[in-house]
């Protein structure tokens, strides 16, 4: 009978099988020497895992390995699974499917009880910053330029609010919508006046933002108290709307970010209780907006395209190696 190797991992990592940023923190934890347990969403249901809550332990076993996490010994917990499945249907799933799925996010969730370890980031945390209007007042009264915002359903609330162009509409929470055939996504979309009063909001509460014309969008990467910024163009030039739409031909280069705007960024993540972040800003006429945050962005091509060392930075926060924000 051959034995299986046993670990004691310091970093638990909780991904997906498909999640490339998460593959350069693995890379680094490597060099590092660091061992670690990576448990993809899709994968859970190949393990024999037990969780006890009382005592802050899982146990995880399989044919190859068998690993024993404790509180004691953990160093830190990379979360980079959203706190709830963003899809609106399970179009095409059986009863008994859709039932395993909740289940199985539910004991990511609850693998919150190995709580005296450092998280990037702490579900409660990554589920309170995702929300819009939460983002927006803590940076507002951290003294981010916030272009004038509202959530709302009807129309009749933005008489005298139009002041430009157009406005920004964007959906109150991310959420990815199937069907047999295809899935949609929720983008910006950008609506002049006659435009806007063709809409029907009634159906669902509606972010609607005063447009930032002529801007340049600025991706802002923080961890701890570090952090580094990209600008995104196409040719060279700004893009109007959703660069998310562009992707394809936008442009990442580095930007230097006044240090005054690096710092409100990275009080803002702290103000958040986080210790990662995604920072979308949009710089116009010398002025730095605030867009959003994304408490689990993606990062890995600005690491790719750029070489932030973003990475590095991560696994040494997992592993306490760094100064980190408290």
């Amino acid at each position: 009978m051959s034995s299986c190797r046993v670990l004691r991992p310091t970093v638990l990592v909780l991904a997906s099988r498909f999640d490339l940023s998460c593959d350069y923190v693995i890379a680094a934890l490597r060099q590092n020497g660091c061992e670690y347990l990576r448990l993809n969403s899709e994968d859970l249901a190949s393990f024999a895992l037990c969780l006890d809550p009382c005592r802050g332990h899982l146990s995880c076993r399989t044919k190859e390995f068998r690993a024993d996490v404790d509180c004691g010994q953990l160093t830190g917990v990379y979360f980079r699974r959203p706190t709830f499945l963003r899809e609106a249907s399970q179009v095409g799933r059986i009863p008994e499917e859709q039932f395993e799925r909740a289940q199985w996010m539910a004991f990511v969730r609850n693998l919150m009880v190995l709580d005296v370890v450092k998280w990037v980031n702490h579900p409660t945390r990554t589920y309170e910053s995702e929300h819009k209007m939460i983002q927006l007042k803590t940076a507002a009264a951290l003294g981010f330029e916030v272009a004038p915002t509202w959530c709302l359903n009807s129309d009749r609330f933005l008489a005298g609010r139009f002041n430009g162009d157009a406005l920004a509409v964007k959906g109150l929470d991310t959420v990815l919508v199937r069907t047999e055939t295809s899935e949609a996504f929720g983008y910006t979309s950008l609506l002049g006046a006659e435009e806007i009063m063709e809409v029907d909001f009634s159906g669902a509460p509606m972010v609607v933002q005063q447009a930032i014309t002529n801007k340049i969008d600025l991706r802002v990467t923080v961890v701890t108290d570090e952090w580094w910024c990209a600008f995104v163009t196409d040719k060279g030039r700004g893009i109007e709307g959703d660069w998310r739409l562009m992707k394809r031909n936008a442009c990442f280069k580095e930007f230097e970010l006044p240090v005054s705007v690096g710092r409100r960024c990275v009080a803002l993540t702290r103000e958040l209780g986080l210790h990662f972040a995604a920072i979308d800003l949009a710089l116009s006429r010398d002025r730095y907006y605030f867009l959003e945050v994304n408490p689990t962005g993606e990062w890995a091509w600005l690491q790719e395209q750029i070489g932030f060392p973003i990475a590095d930075r991560l696994a040494g926060t997992l592993q306490h190696l760094t100064e980190t924000v408290s």
